[in-house]
């Protein structure tokens, strides 16, 4: 006789446990506890039946994984986090009593741990850490544009600034931007790396306050993770791309400029200008690079996909040398660290006013600048053989792949709909006219509709459905109430005329027996699932309302700027 099974000793009541008795196993504290699942990337889970994971019991609780609790046991960090609160009693206590040696020597002997046996064990390949580098990223620029805080550690900030700095230097170098947006909340790049696409979101830089619903605590926690993460990854960037890391600048300090700091902040003030090329490895050797590369393209020529390949080769290249025969400078009005980046990042040449940031490699008196980005509806000194635009028209071309013309650019002008190359339209969306052209929209508006040629309705008479197809002879307007009495009457009533080709519009009856096989089948919906389909139907409807809206406002848009253009002209005309 086999022996009986105990109840809860296998299944869910094993397989899960709760936060609270997670926390008697690790004899941690909430907060504790939180911050190394964090570390860990353990999230709780929602088990399939709350009923046998809480033996029997329906109460609210939290749950975990069993395995990732007994996981956590073993972490050394746990002993890391005691000893940071025994630190932290002696040093209250040595604060108490007034001992400023003891507090000192304390604070010199602070203990602290590592993370990088975490980021090796959640990535165990490069191209994990890539697939995961959305949110750090934009979790990492976010606290770079922070002021110093007393609520954030300081060194963790200037930490922060250091590692966004040196992700553009690479993205600079490497010229792996793809597209860029700007919107209310920041900015959006996207660069792609080693095949993988990855974007973030720099925010503006406005006044900051602090945000009374945000939880800081957590979200350093988060970022004590980020910051070893994209510590990792810079440096293996940097030494598959044979450049120096930390990264360096070729330039000699000045007398004048190396006199107002230290060689070391003058060095990070010139870094984080973007504006001048960072340093190589002096053993590197770029041919053997470009033979790897082309060693690689003959082993891709034999794939399926060679054509699609190539096609995205001659993008990427055309994209690094977009701004390669520009030279920019940019006006003080404008933000200046975003749009040096993405200058640079195609190959363009870029300076600023010397007296508001350091790194400035030319002055605005330079007659080979090209464009001027300006930020102001009217310019007093304008050079001639210079283009001024407004700085979106930077952003449209990278996303257009090209230069675009200036006009619409120009100082004080309404300028176009910046839209986001991020944005895939689906079949039956609205398509603004800019996405594919505005000759091709122009065509669209103009063109007549065909008129629907007459058909008669074989339907609803069946003639068409059982083969009783048959022409009418066409009814007269006046009837003769009287038999034709003479035989001249009679010839001419019996006379044959020329019949009249009846038109039969096949398309419309199949559209209408279609119609009727549908409303067929919407009979015939289940009553329970008829409620989900009518749901369905009304948002699809309230999408082409949505759609048919944004059209009728676009034409208008595009009559009412047609009519101020021709305004504009006539009031020329007048002038001159």
């Amino acid at each position: 006789m086999t022996k009986m099974q105990k109840k809860y000793k296998k299944g869910a009541s094993v397989n899960y446990t709760s936060r609270n008795q997670a926390l008697r196993k690790l004899q941690l504290t909430l907060a504790d506890f939180r911050r190394l699942c964090i570390l860990k990337g353990i999230y709780p889970v929602e088990p399939k039946n709350r009923r046998k994971a809480n033996r029997g019991r329906l109460a609210n609780k939290t749950y975990y994984l069993a395995k990732d609790i007994r996981f956590l046991t073993h972490e050394p960090i746990i002993d890391k986090f005691r000893h940071m609160k025994t630190y932290l009693r002696r040093l209250t206590k040595a604060k108490a009593r007034n001992e400023k040696t003891r507090e000192e020597t304390l604070r010199n002997n602070r203990p602290f741990y590592k993370l990088d046996h975490v980021v090796r064990e959640r990535y165990p390949s490069f191209a994990d850490a890539l697939r995961d580098l959305d949110d750090c990223l934009t979790l990492i620029f976010l606290f770079a544009n922070f002021p110093l805080l007393k609520k954030l550690y300081e060194p963790r900030l200037r930490l922060c600034r250091r590692l966004s700095v040196e992700f553009l230097h690479y993205v600079i170098t490497s010229g792996s931007l793809k597209k860029c947006f700007i919107s209310v909340k920041g900015y959006y790049f996207q660069v792609e790396i080693r095949g993988e696409i990855i974007t973030w979101i720099i925010p503006h830089k406005l006044g900051h306050k602090n945000p009374a619903d945000v939880d800081f605590k957590i979200m350093a926690t988060f970022l004590e993770f980020y910051t070893t993460l994209l510590g990792f990854i810079n440096f293996k960037l940097y030494s598959d791309l044979g450049l120096v890391y930390p990264p360096k600048l070729n330039f000699a300090a000045t007398t004048s400029l190396s006199t107002l700091c230290s060689e070391d902040e003058f060095s990070d003030e010139f870094l984080a200008s973007l504006g001048l090329p960072i340093m190589k490895k002096p053993d590197t050797n770029p041919v053997d690079q470009v033979e790897v590369d082309q060693e690689a393209a003959q082993l891709l020529g034999n794939t399926e996909a060679d054509e699609e390949n190539r096609r995205k080769e001659e993008e990427t290249k055309t994209l690094q040398k977009l701004f390669s025969k520009c030279k920019f400078f940019i006006s003080r009005e404008i933000p200046r660290e975003m749009f040096a980046f993405v200058i640079r990042a195609c190959g363009g040449n870029v300076s600023w006013d010397k007296t508001m940031c350091p790194g400035a490699t030319y002055d605005v008196s330079d007659e080979s600048i090209t464009h001027q980005l300006v930020d102001r509806p009217k310019l007093n000194d304008m050079v001639v053989n210079r283009v001024y635009v407004q700085p979106q028209w930077v952003f449209d071309s990278i996303n257009a792949r090209q230069l675009l013309p200036v006009d619409k650019y120009l100082p004080g002008s309404v300028l176009p709909p910046h839209l986001s190359p991020f944005v895939e339209e689906k079949e039956g969306d609205y398509v603004p006219p800019e996405r594919f052209g505005r000759r091709q929209a122009e065509e669209d508006v103009e063109e007549e509709p065909v008129k629907e040629v007459p058909s008669i309705n074989l339907v609803e008479n069946n003639a068409y459905l059982n083969g009783n197809l048959k022409r009418k002879r066409p009814e007269t307007e006046e009837t003769p109430a009287v038999k034709p009495a003479t035989k001249e009457e009679r010839k001419r009533s019996m006379r044959v005329e020329s019949g009249q080709v009846q038109n039969v519009n096949v398309s419309n009856i199949v559209k209408r027996k279609a119609d009727e096989e549908k409303r067929l089948r919407e009979m015939t919906i289940p009553k329970k699932q008829k409620r989900l389909y009518d749901k369905i139907k009304f948002s699809q409807k309230k999408k082409r309302q949505e759609v048919e809206k944004l059209k009728r406002k676009r034409a208008d848009y595009d009559k009412a700027a047609k009519q101020e253009a021709t305004n504009d002209k006539k009031k020329q005309m007048k002038l001159s």
